[in-house]
């Protein structure tokens, strides 16, 4: 594997941490909330529209980011030596990585969110304001979606990181 080929997977399995990042940033500012406020719906957009703009040039322009930053150069020799390892067995541990973080961020708040939801459903009195006020647990049903969805996503990229990865990484930079 060339040093080039190890930037751009670098690269793009931060471009897609950053996608998803993205989405799960921006679900909730734009929930439903009884009053508009068009400054921050303004910061939101501006804010999105430059996420999106380095996600795509993290995912998509990969290589003219490593001619930005001459990251190819200053090295002794050209390729680094790994025996077993590709650019796509890198791209693949890579996304269990995400997968896994993903997991473990967002696995405690969707339970916490869960026991809520149960001790809402169960209990006659619903939650109570005083254990609610004192223990800080409050259930807000868009940071409870938010949180499992990123538990899925986190899932879905475990199960299927092979797929993923065919998607970035074309045959020929195996």
């Amino acid at each position: 594997m060339t040093k080039t080929d190890l930037f751009r997977v670098i690269i793009k399995i931060f471009g897609v941490y950053c996608f998803i990042d993205m989405l799960f940033q921006f679900i909730p500012s734009f929930s439903v909330s009884w009053g508009f406020n068009s400054a921050s719906l303004v910061i939101s957009l501006v804010s999105l529209l430059v996420t999106v703009l380095i996600a795509y040039l993290l995912l998509f322009q990969t290589d003219r980011l490593i001619k930005l930053f001459r990251l190819e150069k200053g090295f002794d020799s050209e390729h680094i030596e790994t025996k077993d390892l590709n650019a796509k067995g890198l791209f693949n541990l890579g996304l269990i990585i995400l997968g896994l973080l993903m997991i473990v961020d967002n696995i405690a708040q969707f339970l916490n969110f869960c026991y809520l939801a149960f001790k809402k459903q169960v209990s006659p009195y619903g939650l109570d304001e005083i254990d609610g006020a004192m223990l800080d647990q409050q259930l807000d049903y868009n940071w409870w979606i938010i949180s499992g969805l990123n538990v899925l996503i986190g899932l879905i990229m475990l199960t299927n990181y092979k797929q993923i990865s065919k998607l970035f990484i074309g045959k020929g930079k195996e």
